[in-house]
């Protein structure tokens, strides 16, 4: 990434209450591309933006990629023990290793069950750790795509944050 604009904004609405942040990816030395779906994907490119979701109270985060055109290219769900804020007032999570990429065709993939078995045998997670990932997961994928209120919300919330990243031009 050679340039970047970075917002973060707490939502508290019937639809969210968490962190939403926007990263802006302005100018990158190349493109990134995801090889986890069925097809590679291009994930970040001059003129993408990543739009991070981070719903309090719960056990996963969503990122939302944008193209340069404002299209969603892929919703990328983090399955994490926890999350917070830094003392820069920056969201991070804890993450558990399990992710879920949910393509807009609709198509939901899970991803590095084997990364968090890995986890649980070097004892870097406990088993209650690698339960509450794989319970979390199945919650979500039971949601996805149509009871998923994050999904719908992506649009309007990349939207909103997006006027702010302009100013900073």
């Amino acid at each position: 990434m050679l340039a970047r604009r970075f917002t973060v904004e707490y939502v508290d609405t019937a639809e969210f209450c968490g962190y939403v942040s926007l990263l802006c990816l302005d100018q990158v030395r190349e493109p990134l591309w995801a090889r986890k779906s069925s097809q590679p994907v291009c994930i970040a490119d001059t003129g993408y933006a990543w739009l991070q979701h981070f719903p309090a109270h719960q056990h996963h985060t969503v990122t939302t990629m944008f193209d340069a055109q404002g299209a969603i290219v892929q919703w990328y769900i983090d399955i994490c023990k926890q999350q917070g804020l830094t003392e820069a007032g920056v969201p991070w999570f804890d993450d558990l290793y399990l992710d879920i990429i949910v393509l807009p065709s609709g198509t939901i993939e899970i991803f590095d069950a084997d990364e968090l078995d890995q986890a649980l045998e070097a004892n870097i997670i406990t088993q209650a750790d690698h339960h509450a990932a794989w319970a979390e997961v199945n919650r979500l994928v039971a949601l996805l795509p149509h009871n998923f209120p994050l999904l719908h919300l992506s649009t309007s919330h990349y939207r909103q944050l997006l006027k702010q990243v302009i100013t900073l031009l």
